[in-house]
């Protein structure tokens, strides 16, 4: 699996994961704000376009402005899972 499909597959967890916590229309909501990532009514990655680790990051800035230490911790628990994907 490239680094590319990984960080896809680490990020459609992350944001099944918020869709849990926080809802599906807010973790949504917040996933598709974030420049260049592109997300399916399930939370399913389909694309990145630009820098991988901004995407990231963005990703993670959305849910930690709404849920701070709840999304951080699971972040972390994922880039544990994922180790081929840099951390923020």
């Amino acid at each position: 699996m490239s680094n590319s499909d990984e960080l896809k597959k680490m990020l459609t967890d992350l944001i099944q994961k918020q869709m849990v916590v926080l809802g599906p229309n807010i973790a949504l909501d917040k996933a598709k704000k974030v420049q260049g990532l592109k997300v399916t009514d399930d939370g399913t990655v389909l694309d990145m376009e630009g820098d991988p680790q901004m995407v990231l990051r963005g990703v993670a800035n959305e849910y930690m402005a709404l849920s701070g230490q709840i999304a951080q911790m699971t972040l972390n628990s994922l880039l544990e899972k994922y180790p081929t994907v840099k951390g923020i």
